[in-house]
C-alpha cells in the first residue's frame, strides 16, 4: 500500500491539479434555449450581476476571478437567471 501512495504522490508532483478551473452550469428552459447568461451564483451565494454593455463571456471571465475558490482551485458557477 505505501508503495501505491508514493507512486500517486509521484504522479500528483508531476501533474499537479488544474488551477483555477470553473465549471459553468447553463440551466435552460423548452424555448429559451438561447437566453443571455446575466447573472452567475456561486455555491457560497455570491452573485454577479451583468454590467450595462458586458458582454456574457465578460460576465463569465469577471466571476471566474472574483469567485472564491476552495482549496482545490475549482469552482462551479451556476445561471441564476
Amino acid at each position: 500500500m505505501q508503495n501505491l501512495e508514493k507512486r500517486i504522490a509521484a504522479l500528483e508532483q508531476a501533474n499537479p491539479p488544474a488551477q483555477e478551473l470553473t465549471i459553468i452550469r447553463r440551466i435552460v428552459v423548452p424555448g429559451h434555449l438561447d437566453a443571455p447568461v446575466c447573472r452567475l451564483r456561486a455555491d457560497n451565494g455570491q452573485l454577479w450581476t451583468r454590467q450595462p454593455g458586458e458582454t456574457e463571456q465578460g460576465l463569465i471571465e469577471r466571476a471566474s476571478q472574483e469567485v472564491s475558490r476552495p482549496e482545490w482551485g475549482a469552482a462551479r458557477l451556476v445561471t441564476a437567471d
